[in-house]
């Protein structure tokens, strides 16, 4: 395997140049392979040590900053722990903090308003969010009332709010949705969002989306569905227009969240591969998840939680219409159609394929065999 550099402007102008050999000590081989015009690399961060099983991902709004939570096998009923939450040097690499904190680390994202990072904890029970302060690495853990939610929590968005009962954070003009898995039956909801401050016991939640809609249109065939059960929600993203995009594995679908004063209200979309179903875990617009900045020449970073490897997926050129799920059944990350729920892939051969995140910030890659250099830079 040949060696890589990544390469960053800094605010002079200055190019700086990190390199690192994959497969040296503590970096791990790469397996996965992606289809022209896509680039795949293995992220040169080295896990600390105990580290394992790299889940979700965020990136910093500056793009210099990437925040990984390894799940280190621990139970998702928060019995054990603790998981690591690492904070990596994007331009080098570079382990810049390395947090141990109870529980089983899910869901991540990044407070647009703070900079600090919240992760959900537990999927399958006893759920709780830890709130990381981005400069100390100090934290909090929170815990939630059981009346909604009775089974674990998954993931998490930031939303820009328009009520006036919401605001959990005095500097944030924000909505907090949270995904609500492992739920006891369908009565309870899949989707909840924060109805008030953050408490050390019994947070308050409000119900936004229920395991059972009463009518979901499904776009593939164009028709009103009233029987859909939303059985094992998962990844939560918004799409560019602020609507919930919540991935469900019991039917191999999207499920849309849009204005409830819009015209079909909840969507669905099926996905399918090669013809058949397909089960996805994180799916992701090319817009940042933490400033809700767009870019047609951003990075996706990508773990393999099996091979304990964080990749790195660029290209030339990214359309602004553009969809990306881990299918990782198949362990595939491929392109999606929103209209048709055709996933094509464009990179295979994870071990494990889990969390997507996208980043505006160009992270350019060439590789130290003059050969394959590229003339995207």
């Amino acid at each position: 395997m040949k060696s890589f550099r990544i390469l960053t402007l800094l605010a002079g102008g200055t190019a700086m140049m990190a390199a690192a050999l994959v497969g040296a000590a503590g970096v791990q081989a790469q397996s996965a392979t992606a289809s022209s015009p896509y680039a795949l690399n293995v992220f040169p961060g080295t896990p600390p040590a105990g580290a394992t099983q790299p889940d979700d991902l965020a990136v910093s709004a500056d793009g210099k900053r990437l925040w990984v939570g390894y799940g280190n096998g621990v139970d998702t009923f928060g019995k054990g722990g603790p998981s690591n939450l690492v904070e990596y040097d994007i331009a080098t690499g570079g382990v810049l903090k390395n947090i141990s904190i109870p529980g089983h680390l899910d869901g991540l994202k990044i407070n647009p308003a703070t900079g600090d990072v919240w992760a959900t904890e537990n999927e399958d029970g006893n759920p709780t969010l830890a709130v990381i302060d981005h400069e100390s690495g100090a934290f909090k853990i929170y815990s939630f009332s059981p009346t909604l939610i009775t089974g674990g929590m998954d993931d998490l968005v930031f939303a820009p709010t328009s009520r006036g009962d919401s605001h959990h954070d005095k500097d944030s003009a924000q909505d907090v949705f949270v995904v609500t898995s492992s739920q006891v039956d369908t009565t309870t909801p899949v989707i909840v969002r924060i109805s008030g401050p953050l408490r050390a016991t019994n947070t308050q939640v409000t119900a936004t989306l229920p395991g059972a809609p009463l009518s979901v249109w499904n776009v593939v065939t164009n028709q009103e569905e009233t029987t859909d059960m939303i059985g094992d929600p998962d990844s939560m993203t918004l799409d560019p227009a602020g609507e919930l995009v919540l991935d469900n594995r019991s039917d191999n679908s999207l499920y849309i969240m849009r204005n409830p004063k819009a015209p079909n209200s909840v969507l669905r979309v099926p996905l399918t591969l090669g013809g058949s179903p397909v089960q996805v875990n994180d799916t992701i617009f090319t817009t940042s998840q933490t400033n809700g900045v767009s870019s047609t020449a951003g990075t996706i970073f990508i773990t393999d939680t099996t091979a304990n490897v964080i990749y790195v997926l660029t290209k030339p050129y990214f359309p602004s219409n553009e969809i990306y799920t881990a299918a990782n059944v198949v362990n595939e990350v491929g392109l999606v159609d929103l209209n048709t729920g055709i996933v094509t892939p464009i990179a295979t051969g994870f071990k494990g394929v889990h969390g997507l995140a996208f980043s505006p910030t160009r992270v350019g890659i060439t590789s130290s065999d003059r050969s394959e250099d590229r003339d995207d830079q």
